[in-house]
């Protein structure tokens, strides 16, 4: 199992690329049955979400726009619980239009609730939530995630999207702090 470090932590390999890949092609399978005949606009989160997104548009062959929002909540690796939006969305894309949010990870909740609620007020003719990572354990309010990429447990997490303090993003497999 590979170790890597980042900065002053260590971590392990916790899913592969192929694990990864396997799951996202599954994820397009299940939007482009579900909007293969709607005009979706995908609304990435920046910055965790960016290579989970890539993943899935590169894949997803049917009509659709894409959006970019950031979020931001985090300082170093733990959730401030305040939630700014630092890169504001088009908001007159949203009225009347099926709406996919890309997201990197749900961990307390309080980010996605937040921007549902936000997204909710536009008006839009639905709203799907797909979630690369889901932590359940660490959920502070009730969040309705239609797609989840995976479930993993109370884990600090770095890669494909994710960071460490800035760090990590451009790992193509997903790594746990090492303990």
């Amino acid at each position: 199992m590979s170790t890597i470090q980042i900065k002053d932590r260590h971590f392990r390999e916790y899913l592969s690329q192929d694990e990864i890949q396997a799951r996202v092609d599954a994820i397009v399978q299940e939007l482009s049955g579900k909007f293969s005949d709607k005009h979706p606009v995908f609304i990435v989160v920046l910055r965790g979400a960016f290579m989970f997104a890539s993943d899935i548009l590169k894949k997803f062959n049917h009509p659709c726009e894409i959006e970019f929002v950031r979020l931001t909540s985090y300082a170093g690796m733990q959730s401030t619980g305040k939630i700014n939006i630092t890169q504001p969305l088009k908001e007159e894309i949203v009225r009347g239009r099926d709406i996919i949010i890309l997201e990197d990870i749900v961990d307390s909740g309080l980010t996605m609730d937040f921007f549902t609620k936000y997204i909710q007020s536009l008006e839009p003719a639905s709203v799907t939530l797909v979630s690369f990572l889901f932590k359940p354990e660490n959920l502070q309010k009730e969040v309705k995630i239609d797609i989840t990429g995976f479930v993993i447990p109370e884990l600090f997490v770095v890669g494909y999207g994710l960071d460490y303090d800035g760090e990590g993003r451009n790992l193509p497999a997903v790594y746990q702090l090492a303990l």
